[in-house]
């Protein structure tokens, strides 16, 4: 039976943990609160993922966590992922005499485990990680229970935080094609300019318009040229490197903000973005062979302008100017 200080401290860990919403001090307050009610020689929360069900380490105490960030347990691999498929609390207190022990934990750490007690964080049904505590040093009684009341605080915590995600990132992404949307662009494009203004690096622009789109739609409906529009954001996305991103800005026009990034870089990245949709067939899936070509058009900060509404004007107008001399080309401003 859990003692009137347990439930207590378990009340107060609810509150906490369902009030937070950043990931890092959430998962910091699940195992610190674990650690203080079940003395144990490491605890480790892990997260399972939501397309292939694999089980990976979050965060640990008293466990060097870059030694196993990038090992991922099965569904059933080992006892934290028992206990996930099988959405029940488990208590192993002899790890040698359990059929499905995983060691590559202890080959990769050194840490010797010789018992184990797992809860999975369980939501509507469904797993979303693992609460372990290795080598629990008992008090009294069973762990289970108390284990069992932590998970069940920390999946409702869990569930809060990605739905929390989700909204965070349906505001700041377009729904068709996945990139970000105007309202990022303006945001992340002010915060540049501050940096730029205190020293930072150049960004440059490309406001590209996909040419003769209409007759895509024309031929195949809108449906299917809403497919293409992903399948265009597919295109811009493989090209980027890492710091730059893509956005819908409306209907068939896009555009891309390259960080750190002067303008002879940026007319070398715009060419491999019009190259990659030179050689993509889209529709292909679908049983067709829709060739596309694009209208580019290029401005770089501090050089052609130093505000957000210029610097986009000066690409806009860039791309216009190719539309009018017969388009899939680039032009700087």
């Amino acid at each position: 039976m859990l003692t009137t200080g347990c439930l207590l401290s378990c009340m107060e860990l609810g509150k906490a943990l369902t009030s937070e919403l950043q990931p890092d001090r959430l998962f910091s307050r699940i195992l610190q609160k674990v650690s203080e009610l079940l003395p144990a020689e490491n605890w480790s929360l892990l997260l399972q993922d939501e397309n292939t069900g694999e089980l990976r380490f979050e965060l640990s105490v008293n466990l060097d966590l870059s030694l196993v960030r990038d090992l991922r347990l099965k569904p059933g691999q080992g006892i934290a992922g028992m206990a996930a498929v099988e959405q029940r609390p488990m208590v192993v207190h002899d790890v040698n005499n359990c059929d499905y022990f995983y060691d590559e934990v202890d080959k990769r750490t050194g840490c010797v485990t010789r018992s184990i007690a797992c809860s999975p964080l369980v939501f509507g049904g469904k797993t979303l990680g693992v609460i372990e505590v290795v080598n629990p040093r008992y008090s009294e009684g069973d762990p289970l229970p108390l284990l069992s009341i932590i998970a069940d605080y920390a999946a409702i915590a869990v569930e809060n935080m990605r739905r929390y995600r989700e909204i965070q990132n349906l505001a700041v992404h377009d729904d068709l094609t996945g990139l970000y949307n105007t309202r990022y662009l303006y945001r992340a494009l002010s915060e540049f300019l501050q940096k730029s203004e205190s020293g930072g690096e150049p960004f440059s622009l490309i406001f590209l318009d996909i040419d003769n789109f209409k007759q895509v739609v024309d031929t195949y409906g809108h449906l299917k040229g809403s497919q293409t529009l992903q399948e265009v954001a597919e295109t811009i996305r493989g090209a980027l490197p890492e710091g730059a991103f893509g956005v819908a800005y409306g209907g068939d026009e896009f555009v891309v903000v390259l960080k750190n990034f002067g303008k002879e870089a940026a007319q070398k990245k715009t060419e491999e973005i019009r190259s990659a949709l030179h050689k993509t067939v889209y529709l292909s899936e679908y049983g067709h062979q829709v060739r596309l070509t694009a209208s580019f058009g290029l401005a770089t900060y501090p050089d052609d302008g130093a505000d957000v509404i210029k610097l986009l004007g000066v690409a806009d107008r860039a791309m216009f100017h190719v539309k009018a001399e017969g388009k899939d080309g680039i032009k700087s401003a």
